[in-house]
């Protein structure tokens, strides 16, 4: 049984607002449990009837995990009531009820299921991050939901997203609000600009990570890195600092093995520290973290014209993104590397 989280407050109306309109815009703030719960009480509440519930995830690494933990909560092996495709592997089956895909998937499912059969509703998880599969694939859902399946439901959800923009276009639709939960979160700029100082961000989140241990600070700590070298680099800095010690260190990315992926979101008798890339920005929610170090940095897919290539390239995060990285955590304390 999952725990009682904030998106509960507003259980009720979820259910009648959907039961009233065919499209729902939730705004819930990262943390409220939407992303596992919501699917879980159109299940419970009989809102997917003979169909399903598909939830699409911006991210493979988050696809896999939440499916993870909805079919652990409801106590179900994963890939029978609960399950989740991405690429190159499908852990659902005929029995699925509560599927979590990514983006590009149910696009390409569009084309072989126009009609998307045996689909009840249609989440949009972490809208905010405007994918341009996401926006195509909503784009496609309208026009079904208008022409040929008038009984598909539509939610979009995020915890940084324009409700008023989006219902415009949305309209007729239901807009709902979960407050969450409210922590006090204290804010920590560099001392310097990253334009003058000229250290390598992994040695300033290690830096970072040292005083506010040394300043007896508790809890996990999770710091934001770019990818994978940033994040190996990340861990050997911080390895490298006395106030590491009693610590366990670990990496969080979409290149990993299965096993070290979940291994960074287990829980531990001792304090750790989860190096990740932005993949721990939305959706996944790590237990017991009361630092977070942001180095303000992602990967963001962008067309090389030279080369003819799709290519990832390190850039600044947008603010909705750091908005997200800056959500609540009991006690959190949040620092820029």
């Amino acid at each position: 049984m999952a725990e009682r989280l904030p998106i509960y407050d507003i259980e009720q109306d979820i259910v009648a607002r959907l039961k009233q309109n065919r499209r729902l815009i939730l705004s819930a703030p990262t943390g409220s449990g939407k992303s596992t719960q919501v699917p879980q009480m159109l299940l419970k509440h009989g809102l997917l009837k003979e169909g399903q519930v598909v939830i699409l995830q911006p991210r493979r690494l988050a696809t896999r995990l939440l499916a993870a933990r909805v079919a652990e909560e409801l106590g179900v092996q994963l890939g029978r009531e609960v399950g989740y495709q991405i690429r190159f592997e499908n852990v659902a089956g005929p029995e699925t009820k509560i599927r979590f895909v990514t983006e590009g998937l149910l696009l390409r499912q569009m084309i072989d299921n126009p009609k998307l059969s045996g689909i009840s509703v249609l989440i949009f998880d972490e809208f905010h991050e405007r994918h341009l599969y996401g926006d195509i694939t909503l784009a496609r859902a309208l026009d079904l939901q208008e022409q040929a399946q008038p009984d598909l439901h539509l939610v979009v959800m995020s915890a940084t997203l324009d409700a008023d923009l989006l219902a415009s276009y949305l309209k007729p639709c239901a807009v709902l609000s979960s407050e969450g939960r409210v922590f006090p979160v204290k804010i920590e700029y560099a001392s310097e600009p990253g334009y003058t100082d000229k250290r390598p961000i992994w040695e300033r989140a290690a830096e970072a990570f040292s005083r506010y241990i040394h300043s007896g600070g508790a809890g996990d700590a999770l710091v934001f890195m770019p990818g994978s070298f940033e994040i190996a680099q990340t861990i050997e800095a911080i390895r490298q600092t006395d106030e590491s010690k009693g610590f366990i260190l670990l990496p969080l990315h979409g290149e990993l093995p299965l096993r070290d992926q979940d291994a960074a979101v287990a829980r531990y008798g001792q304090r750790k520290v989860v190096v990740s890339t932005n993949v721990a920005e939305t959706s996944l929610t790590i237990d017991g973290v009361r630092l977070v170090i942001d180095s303000g940095l992602a990967r963001t897919p962008r067309y090389d014209a030279y080369r003819g290539i799709n290519t990832l390239l390190i850039e600044k995060i947008s603010q909705s993104s750091a908005d997200q990285d800056q959500a609540p955590r009991p006690f959190g304390s949040r620092a820029h590397a």
